[in-house]
């Protein structure tokens, strides 16, 4: 894919365990850079350090900082309360990240909610989004914002934690262009939701 295409393919699921109160909702997205979201990440990229840093010229930990910080200006610009960084999260995004690379296998799995019980994140609400063929935590969070079922993750106001996965390979087979990641979204068993403004969620996507 070059870095001008405009091809889009997006999957959208959700799923609700309404018994146990535990609900969980993914959102994945195959696209390679779409130059028409460059201008829209940069008007809300300032004061993110390492927001235009390549995967390649930056540690991990600068570009897991650089997309919170990112999506918590998308929240906070449309009144929503920031989101915090979760180590379990962190390490529930970057095996999976890691093993979509090695198995070429662009999904979320067969239940990507289990993956984040699994490294001890109890939850009650939780999220996934997946993306592969971005270079830099800018384009990555342009191209959620602008497909709805992503945006919705971002800007849902009952998720209270982050974490981020990152890998400087594509996924082969979906994208030539280096960059593939995953945000988990979570709030966890008995916590209550920072926010009930479902309205800028509703408005999704932005561009």
């Amino acid at each position: 894919m070059s870095d001008s295409d405009t091809a889009v393919l997006c999957l959208v699921k959700a799923r609700a365990w309404s018994a146990a109160r535990r609900v969980a909702t993914l959102a994945a997205v195959l696209v390679a850079s779409m130059m028409s979201f460059v201008s829209v990440a940069a008007a809300h990229s300032r004061g993110c350090s390492a927001a235009h840093s390549t995967i390649r010229h930056a540690s991990r930990a600068e570009l897991q900082r650089a997309v919170v910080c990112l999506i918590n200006q998308q929240r906070h610009h449309r009144g929503l309360p920031g989101l915090r960084e979760n180590a379990r999260l962190n390490r529930s995004a970057q095996g999976w990240t890691n093993v979509m690379v090695t198995h070429r296998d662009f999904s979320h799995g067969a239940d990507f909610a289990a993956r984040i019980s699994a490294v001890g994140f109890d939850w009650s609400n939780v999220g996934e989004n997946i993306a592969t063929g971005y270079a830099t935590p800018t384009r990555v969070v342009a191209a959620w914002m602008a497909s709805k079922g992503h945006c919705q993750n971002i800007l849902n106001p009952q998720y209270r934690y982050v974490g981020t996965g990152v890998s400087d390979r594509s996924i082969a087979g979906h994208s030539s262009l280096a960059g593939t990641w995953t945000q988990d979204f979570g709030l966890l068993m008995g916590q209550h939701a920072l926010s009930g403004n479902w309205g800028p969620a509703e408005g999704c996507p932005y561009t």
